[in-house]
């Protein structure tokens, strides 16, 4: 699964990125706002050349925590949501 995805993110002086606001589609293709509340680990990866950061996240969804995988693409500056 390789979703693309609207974040928000804020960047800090020194370039560095943090995912803070996710929004996904649900069911009745209604747009969902979710606020990650955590970024538990950001790895850079890089694939058929490309470099990307990939941020595993906790979300809250309603009373239960997920935990997601957000991939940014450096170079074209996507998001994805990955599995």
């Amino acid at each position: 699964m390789n979703v693309p995805v609207d974040v928000i993110a804020t960047f800090n002086t020194f370039g560095k990125i943090k995912p803070n606001y996710i929004r996904l589609e649900d069911c009745q293709h209604g747009l969902q706002t979710y606020k990650i509340s955590q970024i538990d680990q950001v790895k850079e990866e890089k694939y058929a050349g490309m470099t990307m950061l990939l941020f595993c996240c906790s979300v809250p969804v309603g009373e239960v925590i997920q935990t997601i995988k957000l991939r940014y693409h450096i170079d074209t500056h996507k998001w994805m949501l990955v599995n």
